[in-house]
């Protein structure tokens, strides 16, 4: 059994090797190889390591082939196509009605609290494929804004960076909590359904973020609170709730709990009651406000903070 697992990993972390192949004398070499990607998608996926979800797995890399990009008729950029949307809405209309809600929702927290409209840097923590970033693109245009986007996926990066101009400056993350921005160099960070599943090194993500805000620039992040709870716990008979939540979790209505975490750095779900939340956030940065989910389409609370300074 030992032996075994030593050839795992050392397939994991090196080419598929002859010794491996000996193993599985009379197999085909195509099936070996299927069977080494699919250890490697297992053993260096980021839920294992804490790496990211790179483009995939084989031992050579190609360019991607996405599918077209949609063109909406009156919009500046184009949209993904439904496979890389990450999950967020089929429809052309709807999924562009999503994001500029969320925009419309972050403008309004932006404008009663930063004291300024024009020469902003701003980042989507958790870009996906541009949903929300996209339609701050005519602030770009019109007053300087300077739009970034990261996530741990590197697809949806990937599609950005081959469909959109280079006024969006994104990059491909990682679950360890680092980025590669200067220190006091963004006005606002903000992220949807981001802290919602980061069950480790939550409070090292909030130190990194304060690290890159300039003072008096704010963090915008949605979370679960009681108000997530209970809207699981309504929903709790979908095979979209079951597959990803705690069944403990789901046995009652009104949270029990001040936080409750669930899962593993692959399928991860975090919960804070809004008062334990205030509190936890405000070690490290100011919680101006806490938002009850706002629109029709949320049900997760917004974190507002800032950042002394």
């Amino acid at each position: 059994m030992k032996d075994s697992l030593k050839l795992v990993n050392k397939a994991v972390v090196a080419p598929v090797s002859s010794k491996v192949r000996q193993v599985v004398n009379g197999v085909k070499s195509d099936i070996v190889d299927r069977l080494m990607h699919m250890v490697r998608q297992e053993y260096t996926v980021m839920p294992r390591f804490e790496f990211h979800q790179p483009l995939d797995y084989n031992l050579e890399t190609f360019p991607k082939k996405f599918d077209a990009p949609v063109i909406v008729e009156g919009e500046s950029l184009p949209l993904p196509p439904v496979p890389d949307r990450m999950g967020y809405s089929a429809d052309n209309e709807d999924y562009l009605d999503w994001g500029r809600e969320d925009k419309e929702l972050l403008m309004e927290q932006i404008n009663k609290y930063l004291g300024k409209d024009e020469d902003i840097a701003i980042l989507d923590f958790g870009c996906s494929s541009g949903r929300v970033l996209r339609h701050f693109y005519p602030e770009s245009q019109a007053k300087n804004w300077s739009l970034y986007g990261s996530d741990i996926q590197a697809h949806p990066i990937q599609w950005m960076r081959e469909n959109f101009p280079n006024d969006f400056s994104v990059f491909t993350g990682s679950t360890q909590p680092h980025l590669p921005l200067s220190d006091n160099s963004i006005d606002v960070i903000y992220g949807f359904s981001v802290f919602t599943h980061i069950k480790y090194h939550w409070d090292m993500w909030l130190m990194e973020l304060k690290r890159v805000l300039k003072p008096g620039g704010l963090l915008i992040q949605t979370i679960h609170t009681e108000n997530a709870w209970k809207f699981y716990y309504e929903n709790k008979h979908e095979a979209w709730v079951t597959d990803n939540h705690s069944a403990t979790m789901l046995e009652t209505k009104d949270m029990p709990y001040d936080y409750f975490y669930y899962g593993d750095i692959c399928v991860s779900q975090v919960f804070w009651k809004r008062e334990i939340a205030r509190k936890f956030w405000g070690r490290y940065l100011t919680v101006l406000d806490v938002i009850a989910p706002p629109g029709e389409r949320s049900f997760q609370d917004w974190m507002v903070c800032k950042k002394e300074g």
